[in-house]
């Protein structure tokens, strides 16, 4: 199948046309503060209007830093009338990861509450006075091909990439999701993922698309309470939240009377799927990726068990292969722009238009895909990726650590939670001034949850120390292992 990339211009957006067809409809609510489509539209193009006074170009990249979500999404879809590409950025990296990611992307401004040294920040508050004041200006023609959004995402190596994507990529997700899952303009979608992560983001197109709307669970609730007082229809979980969902008695009835879950972000523990279909629950597993702006494959209506252990078939506007090395490769109209860095956009893509997952799986011959692993050594906590080396790294840099290897130790909440093994000197540091080392250069979930030290038989070995016989002898509880 040709998936052309050549640029062309539609007529709208499908967030404007749910302006003028859903205007009435609701499109936003959180905490106190409910929006209609209509009423979305305009904060967001007063936004987009500010942005403009400010001298912001179409193709100029926005950082959208920290401020409430019903403020972010007004940024992202004023982003998006502006011709901006809006770069949501993950806050919870310590400030000098951020003050790189900042240098490496070099956005034009960022919107947040809070500043950012060295770099220009505003307010929502203050652009929207700004637009307040000069007479209205026409947005931009909207071109469907253009640059829409900058995500992170990490690759083998541990260091963050930016994926650039376009209207189109997002767009055509979009509409592959909602092909699946049905979503009418009377559902509602939690935004239970942040907007930094494609999982969140794609809430937004899918919504827009069919004048569904888009609920911010507050922070002080539970997800069951939040489900229940806004009558939330369709909900976007990893595995741990499903999982903390279904511990709480009162989220039982209440996810037995949603439309849909979409269950994603990692491998899902058997136990759970069993447990979701003993309860009814209508669930959809998926396989999906930042690059390809969010899922790839996804299981139908068809909720039994050997279907929900996979992650679905091929969505539309998505192609996908088995190598012969067993790696899944994929292409389609959902697949980036590209990768960019230092202001120029490197394709992902290799001489036949596939990209590279790194991820190992069959399908079998109903078409249903089941991804059995990396390619690296990658894993994945509560959704989040992470990779060994990148810890290792800075492990190793903490005076009196020699030697540092990392990995994953099963998690019942989290899938998978990391565990280092190191070899020392005999000045080096405790467990808990290590993990306050480590605080101020990852984030939470990158942390080791125990250390031990690295058994002598394998240290003596003086090979290369086998990833795979450490987690042996730690799933397996073996007494020569101690505690750091």
């Amino acid at each position: 199948m040709n998936y052309s990339t050549k640029a062309k211009s539609i007529q709208q957006h499908p967030f404007f046309n749910a302006a003028h067809r859903h205007a009435t409809n609701l499109a936003l609510h959180s905490g106190n503060t409910s929006l209609t489509y209509f009423e979305l539209y305009s904060q967001s193009k007063q936004l987009a209007r500010g942005l403009s006074h400010r001298g912001v170009k179409p193709g100029n990249i926005i950082t959208l830093g920290d401020q409430p979500p019903i403020e972010m999404i007004i940024s992202i879809w004023a982003c998006t009338l502006g011709g901006y590409v809006a770069f949501p950025l993950n806050t919870r990296f310590p400030k000098t990861s951020i003050a790189k990611i900042i240098t490496d992307v070099n956005p034009t401004l960022t919107i947040a509450d809070a500043a950012i040294p060295g770099h220009t920040t505003v307010t929502s508050s203050e652009l929207n006075a700004e637009a307040s004041q000069v007479s209205e200006e026409n947005l931009p023609p909207f071109e469907e091909f253009d640059a829409a959004s900058l995500l992170m995402t990490s690759g083998s190596s541990g260091d963050v990439k930016f994926v650039q994507h376009s209207h189109h990529n997002h767009i055509a997700s979009a509409k592959g999701s909602n092909q699946n899952i049905h979503l009418s303009p009377s559902d509602s979608w939690l935004l239970s993922l942040p907007l930094y992560h494609v999982g969140g983001l794609s809430i937004l197109f899918r919504t827009a698309l069919t004048g569904a709307a888009v609920i911010v669970p507050d922070e002080k609730d539970s997800l069951p309470i939040k489900i229940e007082q806004s009558r939330v229809t369709h909900i976007s979980l990893v595995a741990t939240q499903l999982q903390r969902i279904l511990n709480d008695q009162s989220g039982l009835e209440i996810l037995q009377g949603m439309h849909a879950i979409l269950l994603g972000g990692s491998a899902i523990p058997q136990p759970l799927i069993q447990e979701s279909l003993n309860l009814g629950l209508p669930l959809h597993t998926s396989y999906g990726s930042t690059e390809m702006a969010s899922q790839i494959t996804t299981t139908t209506k068809n909720n039994r068990q050997a279907t929900l252990s996979s992650s679905g078939i091929v969505l539309p506007g998505r192609d996908l292969i088995i190598s012969h090395e067993g790696e899944i490769l994929v292409r389609g109209e959902t697949l980036a722009q590209g990768y960019l860095c230092n202001s120029t956009l490197t394709d992902l893509r290799d001489n036949e238009g596939w990209f590279h997952t790194g991820d190992v799986g069959y399908i079998n011959v109903q078409g249903e895909l089941t991804v059995t692993g990396r390619m690296d050594n990658q894993f994945i906590s509560g959704g989040e990726n992470i990779q060994p080396e990148h810890i290792e790294r800075i492990l190793c840099k903490i005076p009196g650590i020699i030697n540092a290897i990392v990995i994953p130790k099963e998690d019942v909440e989290f899938g998978a939670r990391p565990v280092a093994f190191l070899e020392t000197e005999s000045s080096s540091p405790d467990e808990g001034k290590i993990s306050h080392h480590l605080r101020n250069q990852l984030p939470g979930y990158m942390i080791p949850v125990a250390y031990f030290e690295l058994p002598r038989e394998l240290k003596d070995d003086k090979l290369k120390i086998s990833r795979s016989r450490l987690a042996h002898y730690l799933n397996a509880g073996n007494k020569h292992l101690h505690a750091l």
